[in-house]
């Protein structure tokens, strides 16, 4: 990343955004180009970018500024918000996920390669103003042999509390709902005995 910087500043000025992984990697690539001297970029700045921030400390992203900055985001800056002056995005390739498994009856924010759909997202972050330029840490042959699209919420996670929603709605049979992409059938019926085993919904499937 810190070489991915350099390379960006020999390119010309405006801010950067790099993706990270989570908290954790933030912190350690701050104090890593704290402590790194960014060629011809004097008084440059890392700022952290994630969700567990307060309000204030993530509007220091959008305010106006005189020295370039070097954003360091989770994936919240890939369609959730747009930081402005951005010309230069390195991106690490990875996110966290959510991945649950009914098996184990585990939710994980697991680490995974982004898909292609994401880095072409990731990717139209930067030259927004001009011209910009995307650095890439893994190889072509990677990214072309990632899938096309993220898989869809909805088939990764814990469905308790859309079934919950659903039944609430009068919503009908969740099999029979006309989901764009449907959970798989594990997951509905992990979903419902969950709920049966909070009592939340009885043996009929109405709400208790």
């Amino acid at each position: 990343i810190v070489d991915a910087v350099d390379e960006c500043a020999t390119r010309g000025n405006g801010d950067i955004l790099v993706f990270l992984s989570g908290e954790r990697e933030i912190r350690e690539t701050a104090e890593s180009l704290r402590n790194h001297h960014v060629p011809g970029a004097p008084g440059t700045k890392a700022l952290p970018l994630y969700a567990k921030l307060s309000a204030d400390e993530q509007m220091e992203v959008f305010r106006t500024h005189t020295h370039r900055r070097i954003i360091l985001a989770t994936n919240v800056a890939e369609t959730s918000l747009t930081v402005p002056g951005i010309r230069f995005v390195v991106d690490t390739g990875v996110a966290r996920l959510n991945r649950y498994s009914p098996r184990t009856k585990v939710q994980r924010l697991e680490v995974e390669p982004i898909s292609r759909s994401s880095a072409d997202q990731r990717a139209g972050r930067c030259g927004r103003i001009g011209p910009g330029v995307c650095v890439r840490l893994y190889a072509q042959e990677d990214f072309e042999a990632r899938p096309r699209y993220t898989p869809p919420e909805i088939v990764r996670t814990n469905l308790a509390s859309v079934i919950l929603q659903m039944v609430a709605l009068n919503l009908g049979e969740v099999e029979a709902f006309p989901f764009l992409e449907a959970p798989d059938s594990r997951l509905v019926k992990d979903g419902y005995d969950t709920l049966h085993e909070l009592g939340a919904v009885s043996a009929s499937g109405t709400l208790t």
